[in-house]
């Protein structure tokens, strides 16, 4: 599915009146139409007849303001008028129709049992008044957001001191990125008439998982080998859990190079890898690398980060190996998968990490582009781009905010490179699977109790569900 931002949003909709689809009205009224379905079903679903609807002075007033009017020929709408400035003049035309029809105008949402969020859409930006976070504060009961919830940044997620938290979100056309990137609640997503064909200049997409070809009449040489440089000998478990995603992602033959005591522990947990010391690592046999989880940081280490990064062989870079690279970072002509969290791409990128926040996708695929790298920034909702196409997968699994996690995806990514296939495709499905194994894993245990290595007990059925189509 398709993501567009606020602006490219907006231009749509004002293409979509250009070129004679829809007059204005018209869209807001199928706006209000597609607003009546949901709403009217939840409060059918309650059995509740009254509702009261916060509409601001803009485009979304309007949008509340027309629903109100398709609200009163059955139930018991009220409505709460805010912002004091000039109404649009389609936001107008619904309000007049309001006070025509007699629905009450109040000042106090109290006792209402269902409460439409229209005071502001994706054009907002900067705070919220202390007259509407005073009126948010006496809010309580459900909510259902049109659009974006009031308070909330389109294109960030970000969220201004006294932003409502809707139950359901009601937008139109396409999501926007806050609705991956931010709790919108549950979010349904409406046809207003917008043309499919003006989604061809849309670059972003929710995120989709690739099922790498494998043939049945293979050998191990078949489907690749990947080199993993990682493992120090304060962290072994990095180690062990960057081979734990590289034995599960299907390569062929899966080579660590660890030091000593990561190596041993590895001999007594595994016994599919090849196991050897660090300085076997050149001449290089593998058709991928991973270098960094758990690799520790110190001047040897990042001289072999560096030896890497020089080759001409796909190469995953996590952890550790994000910090050696702030030394001597630059483009590579092989493929090359970054995979920092917020923090570590902060850092990279020498962005301060609220302003990161605050334009996260411009930030990562102007880096992308500039680097020609594929960048997978890790958070709740991770963010996959090579700076020409976007995909996001909004999942959020608590069970991956665990020390760990980043390792087994990372061998997960390097091994799915081994086999080969389009870079920003297998990187996709990494993150995919990696996210789908935890969900699995929290579909039986607890979030709170769920570790990395049960995560990776959960990778073969996250691969049988691609392979049959049931994801």
């Amino acid at each position: 599915m398709k993501i567009a931002m606020p602006g490219q949003m907006k231009e749509m909709d004002q293409r979509t009146v250009k070129e004679g689809y829809f007059t204005s009205l018209e869209l807001m009224e199928n706006a209000a139409q597609a607003l009546y379905r949901v709403v009217s079903a939840i409060m059918e679903e309650q059995g509740i007849t009254r509702v009261v609807l916060l509409a601001g002075t803009g485009n979304n007033g309007g949008d509340a303001y027309a629903l109100a009017c398709l609200l009163d020929s059955v139930y018991q709408p009220s409505i709460i008028a805010v912002g004091s400035g000039e109404r649009t003049p389609d936001c107008m035309y619904y309000y007049r129709q309001c006070l025509e029809r007699g629905i009450p105008f109040i000042d106090d949402p109290a006792g209402f049992p269902l409460v439409v969020d229209g005071v502001f859409g994706t054009g907002f930006h900067g705070t919220l008044s202390p007259e509407i976070q005073q009126l948010f504060k006496k809010i309580y009961m459900p909510v259902v957001a049109i659009d974006l919830p009031s308070g909330m940044d389109g294109k960030s997620g970000c969220c201004a001191p006294g932003t409502l938290q809707p139950e359901y979100t009601v937008t139109f056309a396409y999501k926007k990125p806050c609705h991956l990137l931010a709790d919108c609640g549950k979010v349904v997503l409406a046809d207003i008439g917008i043309p499919s064909s003006y989604e061809e200049g849309l670059s972003r997409s929710e995120l989709i998982p690739f099922l790498p070809r494998r043939e049945e009449w293979g050998h191990k040489n078949s489907y690749g080998s990947v080199g993993l440089l990682v493992g120090a000998a304060t962290y072994p478990g990095a180690a062990a859990l960057a081979l734990t995603g590289a034995l599960q992602s299907g390569a062929g033959l899966v080579f660590g190079y660890l030091p000593r005591f990561a190596r041993r522990a590895a001999a007594a947990k595994f016994y599919g890898p090849v196991l050897a010391p660090v300085r076997r690592l050149f001449p290089l046999r593998c058709g991928s690398y991973l270098a960094g989880s758990g690799l520790g940081r110190s001047r040897a280490a990042g001289r072999k980060v560096r030896a890497l990064w020089k080759t001409d062989r796909p190469l995953v870079i996590d952890g550790d190996g994000l910090w050696h690279l702030q030394k001597f970072l630059d483009r590579r002509s092989a493929p090359t998968i970054l995979t920092p969290h917020l923090g570590e791409f902060s850092r990279l990128a020498g962005i301060e990490k609220e302003e990161l926040l605050q334009n996260r996708i411009e930030y990562a695929e102007e880096f992308a582009k500039r680097y020609g790298c594929i960048l997978v920034l890790k958070d709740a909702a991770t963010l996959i781009t090579d700076g020409d196409q976007t995909q996001i997968l909004s999942a959020p699994c608590s069970a991956l905010a665990k020390g760990g996690s980043g390792d087994l995806l990372a061998g997960l990514i390097a091994g799915l490179l081994a086999g080969g296939g389009a870079p920003f495709s297998l990187a996709a499905t990494g993150v995919y699977l990696h996210n789908r194994a935890a969900r699995l894993a929290t579909a039986e245990h607890s979030a709170r109790s769920v570790q990395p290595e049960m995560i990776a007990r959960y990778l073969d059925r996250a691969w049988m569900e691609l392979e049959h189509g049931t994801f």
